[in-house]
């Protein structure tokens, strides 16, 4: 049986970041069906950390190095998610903070000086959807989203993927 297909669409109807939308310069999500076996969305993110491809780790490490020449934050690697059993909305998560933590969604973001990036991931059923909201501050923002968006849309449905094939 082959895995069920990831599909690239709007963030639905019931997704957390849907009221975030307004203003947005980057809206993407991704959703696939897959066994959820009581997993929270806290595992679902744990569990995508830890897939990340060593070369997009790379392609991190480049990010943090340039963003630092220019005064911006250093995020670290996005495989770096702490083992914290209950960790609390301001708590970094990897490259990411946490906003809001529920059995069924987790809300992480990042803000700068240049974008604010928000990354869900929630479960709607059997139906794991990752949505990531992006406003930019400025031209800077909208700049540094030139070559992140692409790879962006490659990169999340990408893991997922890999993710609905381990849940299997």
């Amino acid at each position: 049986m082959s895995p069920a297909p990831v599909v690239t669409t709007a963030p639905s109807a019931g997704n957390v970041l849907r009221p975030r939308l307004a203003g947005a310069g980057f809206v993407h999500a991704c959703q696939a069906r897959t066994r959820r076996d009581g997993r929270s969305a806290l595992q679902a993110y744990r569990d995508m950390a830890a897939t990340i491809p060593g070369w997009f780790d790379g392609l991190m490490a480049l990010r943090n190095h340039g963003m630092r020449l220019l005064g911006m934050k250093d995020l670290g690697s996005l495989r770096a998610v702490q083992d914290t059993r209950s960790p609390l909305p301001g708590q970094r998560l990897g490259i990411f903070t946490l906003q809001s933590l529920e059995h069924d969604a987790i809300v992480l973001e990042d803000d700068d000086r240049h974008l604010r990036v928000q990354l869900a991931l929630q479960w709607q059923g059997d139906m794991l959807e990752v949505a990531t909201v992006v406003h930019t501050h400025n031209a800077f923002g909208r700049l540094y989203m030139l070559p992140v968006a692409p790879v962006h849309r490659l990169i999340v449905p990408h893991l997922l993927r890999r993710q609905v094939q381990a849940y299997r």
